[in-house]
Protein backbone atom coordinates (compact mmCIF):
# COMPACT_ATOMS: atom_id res chain seq x y z
CA UNK A 1 0.00 0.00 0.00
CA UNK A 2 1.33 3.50 -0.81
CA UNK A 3 2.58 5.57 1.89
CA UNK A 4 1.16 9.00 2.74
CA UNK A 5 2.81 12.60 3.35
CA UNK A 6 2.49 12.28 7.03
CA UNK A 7 5.28 8.70 6.55
CA UNK A 8 7.14 10.73 4.55
CA UNK A 9 6.92 13.70 6.82
CA UNK A 10 8.10 11.38 9.84
CA UNK A 11 10.54 9.55 7.53
CA UNK A 12 12.84 12.30 6.58
CA UNK A 13 12.38 13.96 9.63
CA UNK A 14 10.65 17.20 8.94
CA UNK A 15 6.89 18.92 8.33
CA UNK A 16 4.42 18.39 6.19
CA UNK A 17 4.70 21.53 4.93
CA UNK A 18 8.35 21.45 4.15
CA UNK A 19 7.58 18.01 1.83
CA UNK A 20 5.01 19.69 0.41
CA UNK A 21 7.50 22.64 -0.38
CA UNK A 22 9.77 19.90 -1.78
CA UNK A 23 6.67 19.01 -4.16
CA UNK A 24 6.27 22.10 -5.41
CA UNK A 25 9.99 23.05 -5.88
CA UNK A 26 9.73 25.28 -3.00
CA UNK A 27 12.76 26.89 -0.83
CA UNK A 28 14.75 24.26 0.93
CA UNK A 29 18.38 23.12 1.42
CA UNK A 30 19.37 20.14 -0.95
CA UNK A 31 19.98 17.92 1.84
CA UNK A 32 16.26 18.23 3.15
CA UNK A 33 15.13 17.94 -0.39
CA UNK A 34 17.35 14.32 -0.82
CA UNK A 35 15.82 13.17 2.29
CA UNK A 36 12.15 13.78 1.69
CA UNK A 37 12.64 12.34 -2.04
CA UNK A 38 14.45 9.11 -0.73
CA UNK A 39 11.66 8.80 1.67
CA UNK A 40 9.24 9.24 -0.61
CA UNK A 41 11.15 6.63 -3.06
CA UNK A 42 11.17 4.03 -0.08
CA UNK A 43 7.14 4.57 1.44
CA UNK A 44 5.65 4.37 -2.02
CA UNK A 45 4.23 7.90 -2.01
CA UNK A 46 2.85 9.55 -4.68
CA UNK A 47 1.59 13.08 -5.11
CA UNK A 48 -2.22 13.28 -5.76
CA UNK A 49 -1.88 15.38 -8.76
CA UNK A 50 -6.04 15.80 -8.67
CA UNK A 51 -5.82 17.75 -5.53
CA UNK A 52 -2.85 19.41 -5.98
CA UNK A 53 -4.40 20.78 -9.43
CA UNK A 54 -7.14 22.05 -7.51
CA UNK A 55 -5.39 23.64 -4.78
CA UNK A 56 -2.52 25.62 -6.94
CA UNK A 57 -4.56 26.28 -9.95
CA UNK A 58 -1.61 24.35 -12.00
CA UNK A 59 -2.21 21.38 -14.03
CA UNK A 60 1.06 19.58 -13.21
CA UNK A 61 2.18 19.41 -16.90
CA UNK A 62 5.06 21.17 -18.70
CA UNK A 63 5.63 21.77 -22.21
CA UNK A 64 9.20 20.33 -23.93
CA UNK A 65 9.06 21.55 -27.11
CA UNK A 66 12.21 19.97 -29.36
CA UNK A 67 13.28 21.80 -32.60
CA UNK A 68 13.97 18.82 -34.41
CA UNK A 69 12.38 16.39 -37.00
CA UNK A 70 11.51 12.64 -35.53
CA UNK A 71 14.34 11.06 -37.38
CA UNK A 72 16.48 13.03 -35.57
CA UNK A 73 15.19 12.42 -32.19
CA UNK A 74 15.51 8.75 -32.20
CA UNK A 75 18.89 8.28 -33.91
CA UNK A 76 20.64 11.52 -32.22
CA UNK A 77 21.88 10.22 -28.54
CA UNK A 78 22.11 13.28 -26.85
CA UNK A 79 18.57 13.60 -26.76
CA UNK A 80 18.14 10.34 -24.66
CA UNK A 81 19.69 11.54 -21.59
CA UNK A 82 18.44 15.09 -22.36
CA UNK A 83 14.91 13.24 -21.88
CA UNK A 84 15.78 11.01 -18.98
CA UNK A 85 16.96 14.17 -16.96
CA UNK A 86 13.69 16.18 -17.46
CA UNK A 87 12.16 13.41 -16.30
CA UNK A 88 13.79 12.98 -13.33
CA UNK A 89 13.64 16.80 -12.33
CA UNK A 90 9.56 16.78 -13.52
CA UNK A 91 9.14 13.58 -11.59
CA UNK A 92 10.92 14.68 -7.85
CA UNK A 93 7.74 17.91 -8.15
CA UNK A 94 5.43 15.02 -9.45
CA UNK A 95 4.69 16.74 -12.90
CA UNK A 96 4.16 15.04 -15.76
CA UNK A 97 5.62 16.25 -19.61
CA UNK A 98 3.93 16.71 -22.62
CA UNK A 99 6.13 16.45 -25.63
CA UNK A 100 6.07 18.77 -28.91
CA UNK A 101 8.20 18.23 -31.91
CA UNK A 102 8.19 21.74 -33.65
CA UNK A 103 7.81 20.21 -37.34
CA UNK A 104 4.75 22.29 -37.93
CA UNK A 105 5.05 26.31 -39.11
CA UNK A 106 6.38 28.66 -36.18
CA UNK A 107 3.41 30.28 -36.54
CA UNK A 108 0.76 27.50 -35.76
CA UNK A 109 3.27 25.77 -33.60
CA UNK A 110 3.24 28.77 -31.04
CA UNK A 111 -0.21 29.38 -31.76
CA UNK A 112 -1.20 25.63 -30.40
CA UNK A 113 0.90 25.85 -27.77
CA UNK A 114 -0.40 29.29 -26.07
CA UNK A 115 -3.80 28.55 -27.06
CA UNK A 116 -4.01 25.06 -25.27
CA UNK A 117 -3.32 27.03 -21.78
CA UNK A 118 -2.52 23.15 -20.62
CA UNK A 119 1.36 23.94 -19.69
CA UNK A 120 2.59 25.15 -16.05
CA UNK A 121 5.20 26.09 -17.87
CA UNK A 122 8.05 25.24 -21.08
CA UNK A 123 11.31 23.74 -21.87
CA UNK A 124 12.94 24.43 -25.17
CA UNK A 125 15.40 23.36 -27.08
CA UNK A 126 16.10 25.88 -29.69
CA UNK A 127 17.52 24.92 -33.30
CA UNK A 128 18.43 28.26 -34.68
CA UNK A 129 19.85 31.20 -33.52
CA UNK A 130 17.24 33.23 -34.67
CA UNK A 131 13.97 31.81 -34.06
CA UNK A 132 10.44 33.67 -34.47
CA UNK A 133 8.83 30.67 -32.27
CA UNK A 134 11.86 30.80 -29.47
CA UNK A 135 10.54 34.82 -29.51
CA UNK A 136 7.11 34.01 -28.76
CA UNK A 137 7.40 31.89 -26.45
CA UNK A 138 9.99 33.80 -24.40
CA UNK A 139 7.49 36.62 -25.07
CA UNK A 140 4.79 34.90 -23.29
CA UNK A 141 3.18 34.41 -19.97
CA UNK A 142 4.04 31.34 -19.60
CA UNK A 143 7.68 30.83 -17.59
CA UNK A 144 9.48 28.74 -19.58
CA UNK A 145 13.81 27.70 -19.73
CA UNK A 146 15.80 27.57 -22.93
CA UNK A 147 18.22 24.32 -22.80
CA UNK A 148 21.24 24.96 -25.02
CA UNK A 149 20.34 28.39 -25.87
CA UNK A 150 20.61 31.74 -24.95
CA UNK A 151 18.16 34.32 -26.24
CA UNK A 152 18.79 38.03 -27.25
CA UNK A 153 16.43 38.65 -24.51
CA UNK A 154 18.05 38.96 -21.56
CA UNK A 155 15.00 38.22 -19.34
CA UNK A 156 15.24 34.53 -21.13
CA UNK A 157 16.33 32.03 -18.41
CA UNK A 158 18.28 29.69 -19.89
CA UNK A 159 20.30 26.20 -19.37
CA UNK A 160 23.53 26.16 -21.40
CA UNK A 161 27.30 24.89 -21.70
CA UNK A 162 29.69 27.17 -22.75
CA UNK A 163 30.24 25.66 -26.35
CA UNK A 164 33.04 27.82 -27.88
CA UNK A 165 35.11 27.44 -24.86
CA UNK A 166 34.38 23.75 -25.06
CA UNK A 167 35.54 23.48 -28.79
CA UNK A 168 38.70 25.57 -28.33
CA UNK A 169 39.97 23.00 -25.83
CA UNK A 170 39.03 19.89 -28.01
CA UNK A 171 41.12 21.91 -30.98
CA UNK A 172 44.20 23.01 -28.79
CA UNK A 173 44.78 19.09 -27.47
CA UNK A 174 44.42 17.99 -31.29
CA UNK A 175 47.07 21.02 -31.82
CA UNK A 176 48.98 20.21 -28.84
CA UNK A 177 49.51 16.02 -30.69
CA UNK A 178 50.98 18.03 -33.67
CA UNK A 179 48.29 17.73 -35.70
CA UNK A 180 48.14 20.52 -38.25
CA UNK A 181 45.46 19.68 -40.53
CA UNK A 182 42.50 19.54 -38.80
CA UNK A 183 38.96 19.24 -40.08
CA UNK A 184 35.55 19.86 -38.72
CA UNK A 185 32.67 18.54 -39.50
CA UNK A 186 29.91 20.97 -37.92
CA UNK A 187 26.45 20.63 -37.13
CA UNK A 188 23.30 22.48 -38.99
CA UNK A 189 23.77 25.68 -40.25
CA UNK A 190 22.51 28.69 -38.65
CA UNK A 191 22.29 25.98 -35.26
CA UNK A 192 22.90 27.62 -31.92
CA UNK A 193 25.32 24.81 -30.58
CA UNK A 194 26.63 23.62 -34.00
CA UNK A 195 27.81 27.83 -34.81
CA UNK A 196 29.20 28.19 -31.41
CA UNK A 197 31.39 25.01 -31.61
CA UNK A 198 32.46 26.30 -35.10
CA UNK A 199 33.60 29.48 -33.45
CA UNK A 200 35.27 27.60 -31.28
CA UNK A 201 37.20 25.66 -33.93
CA UNK A 202 38.09 28.98 -35.94
CA UNK A 203 39.11 30.61 -32.72
CA UNK A 204 41.39 27.97 -31.61
CA UNK A 205 42.82 26.95 -35.17
CA UNK A 206 43.40 30.53 -35.55
CA UNK A 207 45.64 30.99 -32.53
CA UNK A 208 47.54 28.20 -33.44
CA UNK A 209 48.30 29.57 -37.06
CA UNK A 210 46.53 26.77 -39.31
CA UNK A 211 44.69 26.61 -41.88
CA UNK A 212 40.74 25.87 -42.11
CA UNK A 213 40.01 26.92 -45.95
CA UNK A 214 38.19 23.54 -47.40
CA UNK A 215 38.42 21.83 -43.94
CA UNK A 216 34.61 22.18 -43.15
CA UNK A 217 31.87 20.21 -43.38
CA UNK A 218 28.87 20.83 -42.53
CA UNK A 219 26.57 17.62 -41.11
CA UNK A 220 23.45 17.32 -39.24
CA UNK A 221 24.65 15.43 -36.22
CA UNK A 222 23.55 12.17 -37.62
CA UNK A 223 26.10 9.21 -38.02
CA UNK A 224 25.57 9.34 -41.46
CA UNK A 225 26.56 12.93 -41.68
CA UNK A 226 29.69 12.29 -39.82
CA UNK A 227 30.71 8.81 -42.39
CA UNK A 228 30.18 11.30 -45.25
CA UNK A 229 32.18 14.36 -43.56
CA UNK A 230 34.88 12.01 -42.86
CA UNK A 231 35.27 10.65 -46.30
CA UNK A 232 35.43 14.19 -47.41
CA UNK A 233 38.14 15.74 -44.92
CA UNK A 234 40.02 12.01 -45.70
CA UNK A 235 40.38 13.27 -49.33
CA UNK A 236 41.16 16.77 -48.05
CA UNK A 237 43.97 15.29 -46.23
CA UNK A 238 43.32 16.00 -42.67
CA UNK A 239 45.56 14.28 -40.16
CA UNK A 240 42.44 14.88 -37.36
CA UNK A 241 38.84 15.47 -37.36
CA UNK A 242 36.86 17.21 -34.53
CA UNK A 243 33.35 16.51 -34.84
CA UNK A 244 30.55 18.34 -33.23
CA UNK A 245 28.82 15.86 -31.95
CA UNK A 246 29.82 12.52 -30.83
CA UNK A 247 27.36 10.66 -33.08
CA UNK A 248 29.12 12.43 -36.14
CA UNK A 249 32.10 11.30 -34.91
CA UNK A 250 31.15 7.95 -34.61
CA UNK A 251 29.96 7.83 -37.61
CA UNK A 252 33.77 9.12 -39.00
CA UNK A 253 35.38 6.43 -36.98
CA UNK A 254 33.33 3.57 -39.15
CA UNK A 255 33.75 5.59 -42.59
CA UNK A 256 37.76 5.79 -41.55
CA UNK A 257 37.53 1.64 -40.78
CA UNK A 258 36.34 1.00 -43.94
CA UNK A 259 38.73 2.91 -45.78
CA UNK A 260 41.61 1.06 -43.84
CA UNK A 261 42.75 4.63 -42.29
CA UNK A 262 44.00 3.96 -38.79
CA UNK A 263 43.04 6.05 -35.80
CA UNK A 264 44.91 7.64 -34.22
CA UNK A 265 48.07 6.92 -36.40
CA UNK A 266 47.39 8.56 -39.36
CA UNK A 267 43.80 10.39 -38.39
CA UNK A 268 42.78 11.51 -34.80
CA UNK A 269 39.30 11.84 -33.72
CA UNK A 270 37.50 13.83 -31.30
CA UNK A 271 33.84 14.74 -30.71
CA UNK A 272 31.47 16.31 -28.14
CA UNK A 273 28.65 14.99 -25.80
CA UNK A 274 30.28 12.25 -24.27
CA UNK A 275 27.26 9.67 -25.52
CA UNK A 276 27.03 5.60 -24.03
CA UNK A 277 28.98 4.55 -27.11
CA UNK A 278 31.99 6.44 -26.83
CA UNK A 279 33.90 4.74 -24.33
CA UNK A 280 33.32 1.45 -26.12
CA UNK A 281 34.20 2.74 -29.77
CA UNK A 282 36.39 1.54 -31.31
CA UNK A 283 38.88 2.86 -30.39
CA UNK A 284 37.52 4.94 -27.53
CA UNK A 285 36.33 7.92 -28.38
CA UNK A 286 38.04 10.98 -27.46
CA UNK A 287 35.39 13.83 -26.31
CA UNK A 288 34.23 16.77 -24.86
CA UNK A 289 31.69 15.86 -22.13
CA UNK A 290 28.69 17.58 -21.14
CA UNK A 291 26.44 15.78 -19.00
CA UNK A 292 23.13 15.50 -20.83
CA UNK A 293 20.88 14.20 -17.98
CA UNK A 294 22.23 16.81 -16.30
CA UNK A 295 21.29 19.47 -18.43
CA UNK A 296 17.84 18.33 -18.75
CA UNK A 297 17.62 17.80 -14.94
CA UNK A 298 18.61 21.38 -13.91
CA UNK A 299 16.55 22.77 -16.82
CA UNK A 300 13.50 21.37 -15.04
CA UNK A 301 14.83 22.58 -11.70
CA UNK A 302 15.25 25.95 -12.79
CA UNK A 303 11.67 25.87 -14.02
CA UNK A 304 9.92 24.78 -11.15
CA UNK A 305 12.14 28.24 -9.11
CA UNK A 306 10.60 30.42 -12.33
CA UNK A 307 7.09 29.11 -10.80
CA UNK A 308 7.49 29.17 -7.69
CA UNK A 309 8.76 32.51 -7.58
CA UNK A 310 7.53 35.04 -9.81
CA UNK A 311 9.44 37.88 -9.13
CA UNK A 312 12.39 35.56 -9.76
CA UNK A 313 15.29 37.32 -11.60
CA UNK A 314 16.17 35.27 -14.95
CA UNK A 315 18.02 32.33 -14.25
CA UNK A 316 20.94 31.96 -16.73
CA UNK A 317 22.97 28.29 -15.80
CA UNK A 318 26.13 27.57 -17.19
CA UNK A 319 27.17 23.42 -16.86
CA UNK A 320 30.66 22.75 -16.65
CA UNK A 321 32.52 20.54 -19.61
CA UNK A 322 35.24 18.15 -19.33
CA UNK A 323 37.75 16.93 -22.17
CA UNK A 324 37.97 13.08 -21.56
CA UNK A 325 41.13 11.76 -23.73
CA UNK A 326 40.76 8.17 -24.91
CA UNK A 327 42.65 5.93 -27.18
CA UNK A 328 41.17 7.80 -30.78
CA UNK A 329 43.37 10.54 -30.28
CA UNK A 330 46.37 9.45 -27.92
CA UNK A 331 46.20 5.97 -28.36
CA UNK A 332 46.16 5.21 -24.48
CA UNK A 333 43.60 5.76 -21.70
CA UNK A 334 43.39 9.16 -19.90
CA UNK A 335 41.31 12.02 -18.52
CA UNK A 336 42.03 15.68 -18.63
CA UNK A 337 41.31 17.73 -15.14
CA UNK A 338 40.58 20.21 -17.63
CA UNK A 339 37.11 21.81 -17.68
CA UNK A 340 35.03 24.67 -18.65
Amino acid sequence: MAGKLEDVAAISGVSRSTVSRVLNGGPVSEDTRLRVLAAMEQTGYRPNLAARTLASGRSGVVGVVIHVTAETLFQDIFFSGLFGGISDGLSERGAGMMLWLANLSKEETLERILGMRLFDGLLVTADTLDDPLVDGLVASDLPTVLIGHRHKDRSASYVDIHNERAAEQVVDHLVSLGRTRIGHIAGRTGGTSAEERLTGYLRAMQRAGLETEGLIYRGDYLTQSGAEGAAFLAGAGVDAIFAASDTMALGALQELRRRSITVPDEIAVAGFDDVLEAPVSDPPLTTMRQDTRLLGREAAHTLFRLLNDSDALPQRVILPTELLIRQSTVGSMSRSPAST
